[in-house]
């Protein structure tokens, strides 16, 4: 038979098992909302940085999140926006709650709203020294950059590549720049009317630099040419303009 102490240990680890229980289930809602902050969180800070390239690109050449530091980015600003929510609570009297408006008893909706005004918070300006930006606004605005400057460099080099694979099957085509300028206005079609008239001023700009002299497939400034179109139909279409030319290589 069990001696008294054995019973007696066993019956401390089983108190002791169900108090790790009730305290887990007592912490579950705050522990799913901070998860959902940050969560939330990553999600708002790669559409921000999407719409600001988009602003200055007319658009994303690839998906934002392919960049390794547009990932990073949002994990620590959602590793932030974990932090904010647990400065929550459910009375709304702290100051994050103060800061986002918040008054909500519900900690699930409390970690979602969170996550989705964390800007609010990371870019609020701490100091400010004759108007230059210090503290978040700085540091997001930077990390933005960051996230830019590496996801236009990834472009660059995919365009370079792709241009030395197809250049070759690009010059064998007789008429390739009224195929591609068809194909290009074929995947724009869909896009806003703003978008398809800038794309065709720079479409008009590349052509009144067109060569004047015969084509010729070892003609440097021919092979300059088509670069120059095949580039600008990736830019504003990407690879998917290319798709069913089976001379070329998409990946």
């Amino acid at each position: 038979m069990p001696s008294y102490k054995s019973l007696a240990q066993a019956s401390g680890e089983r108190s002791q098992a169900e108090a790790v229980r009730s305290s887990m289930i007592a912490h579950a809602p705050y522990i799913v909302g901070a998860l959902l902050a940050l969560l939330f969180a990553g999600i708002t800070v790669l559409y921000d940085c999407h719409v600001s390239i988009q602003d200055r690109l007319k658009r994303v050449p690839m998906p934002i999140y392919s960049t390794p530091q547009a990932i990073c980015l949002a994990l620590v600003c959602g590793v932030l926006a974990a932090v904010a929510f647990s400065f929550t609570d459910d009375k709304g009297d702290t100051l994050v709650d103060s800061v986002l408006g918040l008054r909500q008893s519900n900690p699930y909706l409390r970690g979602l709203v969170v996550g989705l005004t964390v800007l609010v918070l990371i870019r609020s300006k701490l100091s400010s020294i004759k108007g230059a930006e210090i503290g978040g606004e700085l540091a997001y605005n930077s990390g933005r950059v960051w996230v830019m400057e590496s996801l236009n460099t990834r472009w660059q080099t995919f365009k370079a590549e792709f241009n030395r694979r197809n250049q070759a099957a690009a010059l064998a085509i007789a008429n390739y720049e009224d195929e591609l300028l068809t194909a290009l206005n074929g995947a724009i079609r869909v896009q806003p009317e703003e978008f398809r008239t800038f794309v065709n001023s720079q479409v008009k700009n590349v052509q009144a630099s067109r060569p004047t002299a015969p084509f010729a497939v070892t003609d440097v400034v021919w092979q300059t040419y088509y670069r120059i179109l095949t580039n600008l139909a990736l830019d504003y279409a990407g690879p998917s303009v290319f798709a069913g030319w089976t001379s070329f290589s998409l990946k």
